[in-house]
Formats: C-alpha cells, sequence, structure tokens
C-alpha cells in the first residue's frame, strides 16, 4: 500500500543542500541521533543458537529435517534484524527550513504522512505486532522530507516495544527534530500476542492517538488529522 502524503499548503520552495540545518543536541537524550552497532562475537552466536536448537527441540521440534536443521540460526538472524531499531539511523539528524523567518506566529498548516506500514515486536511475549501509522505535524522553522517520516516510525517500531510506547517515541522524536507548533501520531495496530494465545481475539485492532503542541489546544485540528487519517483496518498484513 503507498504512503499518502497530504497537505493544505503550497509547496515549500526547494532549498539547496547547503541549505539543509543541522540539529544539536539539546539537553534531552535526542537517541534518534545516534547510531549504535550491536556486535554480537562468532562465539556468542554459536551460544545463543545451541541456546535455541534446545528450545526448539523441547518444544516438540524435529531439528534432524533438512528444513529445521537451520531453523535455530536462522531464528536468531531473523529476530536480529528485526530489532535492527536499536541501532538508530544516521540520516535522521538533518531537517529542511521552511520560509518562516523565526518569529513565533510564522507557521505552516499541518503536513500528514501516511498509512506508514510498520512491524514490531512485543516485549511481552515477543510476538509480532504489526500496522499502520500516521504522522502530523504543523511546521514553523523546520520540515523533514517525505522518507524521514517513514524512517523515524520505524527506527522505533524495529525493537520490542509496545503501542504505547511506540507512540510516544515517535512524536518525542519529531517533536525534538521539527520543533514544530504541534505534533500527532495515529497507530492502528493488530497484536499477534491477543490472535495466537490468550483471549485470541482476532477481530479486535488497537488503535492509539498521541498529540503534542497545537494538536492539544486545537480541536478541530485534532479532527482535521484524524479526517486525513481515515478509518483504516490493521487487520490485513500490509505489503
Amino acid at each position: 500500500m503507498a504512503a499518502r502524503r497530504s497537505t493544505n499548503r503550497l509547496r515549500a520552495p526547494e532549498v539547496a543542500s547547503a541549505e539543509v540545518a543541522s540539529l544539536e543536541s539539546a539537553g534531552e537524550d535526542r537517541e534518534w541521533e545516534r547510531t549504535r552497532p550491536r556486535r554480537i562475537s562468532p562465539e556468542q552466536w554459536a551460544r545463543f543458537r545451541d541456546y535455541m536448537r534446545e528450545i526448539f527441540g523441547a518444544m516438540g521440534m524435529r531439528l534432524d529435517e533438512p528444513g529445521t536443521a537451520k531453523t535455530p540460526e536462522r531464528y536468531l538472524q531473523a529476530l536480529f534484524d528485526a530489532t535492527e531499531g536499536y541501532e538508530g539511523d544516521p540520516k535522521l539528524v538533518t531537517a529542511f527550513p521552511t520560509e518562516c523567518d523565526g518569529g513565533p506566529d510564522c507557521r505552516i498548516s499541518q503536513v500528514v504522512e501516511g498509512p506508514i506500514p510498520f512491524f514490531s515486536l512485543c516485549e511481552h511475549h515477543a510476538f509480532p505486532f504489526f500496522g499502520l501509522a500516521f504522522v502530523g505535524y504543523v511546521a514553523h522553522e523546520r520540515i523533514l522530507g517525505i522518507s524521514k517520516l517513514t524512517r523515524i516510525v520505524r527506527l522505533f517500531a524495529r525493537r520490542f516495544s509496545v503501542q504505547e510506547r511506540l507512540g510516544r517515541e515517535i512524536i518525542r522524536s519529531l517533536d525534538g527534530i521539527l520543533e514544530a507548533h504541534g505534533v500527532a501520531v495515529y497507530l492502528d495496530a493488530v497484536h499477534l500476542c491477543t490472535q495466537m494465545r490468550g483471549v485470541r481475539e482476532v477481530e479486535a485492532t488497537t488503535r492509539t492517538n498521541f498529540y503534542r503542541g497545537a494538536y492539544e489546544d486545537d480541536p478541530l485540528l485534532r479532527a482535521e488529522f484524524l479526517a486525513l487519517c481515515g478509518i483504516r483496518s490493521a487487520a490485513t498484513p500490509v505489503g
């Protein structure tokens, strides 16, 4: 499903690369500005593989079949790949200036990006939860390129998390990068930990909204944001 980018303003003028504004850390933990490559030694990898072989065997998997002989190693690699968000993303440290001249009341009408498909792992059971994200902001002196909004969502989704924290991390990072007049995040997801175990609820989706700045104070702005998001079901796998 292709992402939809909606805006009710004129397109901002093109800016040269030399005008790209580099952001600096300002007090709070700006983890989106750091990269932290994970390092697992060959010895650790072999030990973890043996642990997984023992666990899978105890659960009943036959590990002497052609299709399962390398399952422990493949599982570890898949888990490592699915949690790459812990390593950060160096491409999130810049934003483009708008035509605002720095006045506190200068604002660009809201920009909404979505739907952005995401996949994450529940920290309670390590089962996937996945769905669609919409992010919106009322720009002040900075705007982000289309790909950056998707990168921010996936930076925090590709970790062990819960939906409530995922939304808070996305909105905190957008607020820190853009210093916008307002930021909003809408998440719609299904959780396999409730579909495959426990209550085995296969119909429900979980929807969460997060607001900062102008969105907290202006119900019409919130309504416009939600209208641009629409009501979408996350029950069908995206891709």
